[in-house]
């Protein structure tokens, strides 16, 4: 019995080792279990957080996206309204410009016609005033051939009666002979 002493207490403390391993071990396997429940469960709510995050910074990248877009759409409406302006303002210029155009070429003709009146008159009076010349000059021509006629008919006159005083002195100095 004395062996059954010696190997009692260390067979006793090897049933007790066994059962408070095997208690630990299903302990461990429940903790083990619980932990990988517990880590499976924080992954969810991991994954759902991160999935609710990627909903939101998807729903926040969207809005940005959208102000993003409606800015350049904006932008684009301005360049648009700009250029629409500027097509404006060029086309009243241009139709401006070519009514001045219009204007103008319908004052051109006017000068022309003005010029033409103007130039038919100066040609009218200068017809006219190179006629008045010439019957001016015809005048002085018919002048002085008048004045000329006049000295010769003068000269003719004083001749004739030059001669007619010495016919007469003549006539009478014949007469005066035949007298006695």
């Amino acid at each position: 019995m004395k062996r059954l002493f010696l190997i009692l207490p260390p067979v006793a403390v090897f049933i007790v080792f066994i059962f408070l391993y095997q208690g630990h071990t299903a302990q461990m396997a429940i903790d083990l279990k619980a932990k990988q429940a517990l880590a499976e469960k924080n992954k969810a709510e991991d994954d759902a957080r991160k999935l609710e995050l990627k909903i939101a910074s998807d729903k926040e990248a969207e809005r940005q996206k959208a102000a993003r877009q409606a800015e350049i759409d904006k932008k684009k409406e301005e360049i648009r309204n700009a250029k629409e302006e500027a097509e404006r303002k060029i086309l009243n210029e241009t139709e401006s410009a070519i009514a001045e155009g219009k204007r103008l070429q319908a004052l051109i003709i006017k000068l022309q016609s003005d010029i033409q009146t103007t130039r038919a008159a100066r040609d009218k009076a200068q017809a006219e005033a190179s006629d008045t010349r010439l019957d001016l000059e015809k005048a002085k021509v018919d002048k002085r051939n008048a004045e000329f006629e006049i000295q010769r008919y003068t000269d003719m006159l004083a001749t004739r009666m030059a001669q007619s005083q010495a016919m007469v002195a003549d006539v009478m100095a014949n007469a005066g002979k035949k007298k006695p």
